[in-house]
């Protein structure tokens, strides 16, 4: 085969104005990465900034990539995409057995690289075939089987790392990309319902109160009696079983839950991230205190502040202004890949468009509300500016698959 029956570069159809906007969100991240390593005392250290750099390039190498790839090569290989990621994902899991340590990176001497970064458009890929050529209709339960499996697999292997945030990602990706595909909304119900059920069982009253909820969609959209009374007692098995799950998994995951109700529960360990990114995001005001004058971050009172706090360096130096205009450019940018979905030409293009853009608001929700203290601190940076060369490659990957869907 040649080259041309694998690689289409479509530059004529970039969308030229979401890609200068996240060029220029970019452009911000590496002024922020700047200022969250520079310190008070210590010599600048461009040592971040300079390799943040090296990521842009590789992720302009990403979107490149993804963006001129032919998307009937995407449909044709799918598959074997799919096994090479899932293959990617075990490679840490052998490292860590090797190692006896836990471990989520292939370690590349030059760079390290995160499987589970890369299976995000990876999975859009074969979700977006599943749904554009699924032959059962939307309205069929059954329609969702094979899809659902197809999420269980890398879920599970990222949850097991363990990589709570990553899964989350996963799970939204799919639960977005099912109600797009024209399932019905009641079904998407049930599938979460036992996720919420898992949360409201930490309380007796609010567990009875959903319950009740739960009860009362069932049996108003199902007339089945029998997979109604399945339904209803699947939710409360959950319930019941949550204490087990929750003994499972790892005592700092659930200081992390725990702190995201109440961070001053422990403010010197795993409330102490929560606590101090907030006096950094209120101290900041409405104009902020300047660039590298945070007294937060160059006092190095903010941990992992160049990575998954970046969002609170630039409340505080730039302010709610600043804040808002990045806001502002991330919601310009979802709205507008969204309506690229709309007008896409095939079901397999909108579904590409709609995963891409779902995974990078998914990454956004969850980087803001975890630095606000709405969502437990869950390590997935901001989509752009935090540092960090596999996500940022991963970040474009996805951008390319967006403008992919887009062209003809």
């Amino acid at each position: 085969m040649k080259f041309k029956d694998f690689f289409n570069l479509k530059i004529s159809e970039i969308d030229v104005p979401s890609l200068i906007l996240v060029l220029l969100l970019t452009g911000c991240g590496l002024i922020a990465i700047y200022s969250a390593t520079t310190y008070v005392g210590a010599e600048v250290n461009l040592q971040y900034f300079w390799k943040q750099v090296l990521g842009i390039v590789g992720g302009l190498i990403m979107f490149i990539l993804l963006f001129s790839i032919r998307k009937s090569f995407l449909l044709s290989y799918a598959e074997v995409l799919y096994l090479i990621g899932l293959g990617l994902i075990l490679v840490p899991f052998i490292i860590s057995i090797a190692t006896a340590s836990s471990n989520r990176w292939i370690n590349l001497g030059i760079f390290q690289v995160q499987p589970s970064e890369f299976m995000k458009f990876i999975l859009i890929i074969m979700l977006a075939k599943c749904f554009s050529e699924n032959r059962r209709s939307p309205l069929n339960p059954g329609y969702v089987l094979y899809p659902l499996g197809v999420l269980a697999i890398p879920s599970a292997l990222v949850f097991i790392q363990p990589d709570l945030g990553t899964t989350f990602v996963y799970v939204v990706i799919f639960a977005v990309m099912l109600f797009a595909s024209g399932y019905k909304l009641y079904y998407i119900f049930l599938i979460c319902a036992p996720f919420i059920t898992m949360l409201a069982a930490f309380n007796s009253w609010v567990f009875l109160a959903w319950g009740i909820i739960v009860a009362i969609i069932i049996f108003i959209n199902n007339k089945n009696i029998l997979f109604s009374a399945a339904m209803f007692i699947m939710n409360i098995l959950v319930g019941v079983l949550t204490p087990f799950f929750w003994n499972a998994i790892k005592p700092y995951q659930q200081q992390r839950i725990l702190t995201m109700l109440n961070p001053r529960l422990d403010p010197m360990g795993a409330g102490y991230q929560v606590i101090q990114s907030q006096i950094a995001i209120g101290s900041g005001g409405l104009s902020g205190k300047g660039f590298l004058q945070g007294t937060q971050s160059h006092l190095r009172f903010l941990p992992e502040q160049h990575t998954d706090f970046i969002f609170s360096v630039i409340s505080e130096e730039f302010g709610f202004f600043g804040i808002i205009v990045i806001l502002f450019i991330y919601c310009f940018l979802i709205l507008r890949w969204y309506r690229m979905a709309m007008t896409a030409k095939s079901t397999f293009s909108a579904m590409l468009i709609i995963g891409g853009t779902t995974a990078l608001l998914a990454h956004i929700f969850i980087n803001v509300g975890m630095t606000i203290g709405l969502l437990p601190v869950t390590g997935k940076p901001l989509p752009f500016i935090s540092y960090g060369g596999s996500f940022l490659m991963t970040c474009f990957g996805l951008v390319g698959l967006v403008h992919n869907g887009n062209a003809e």
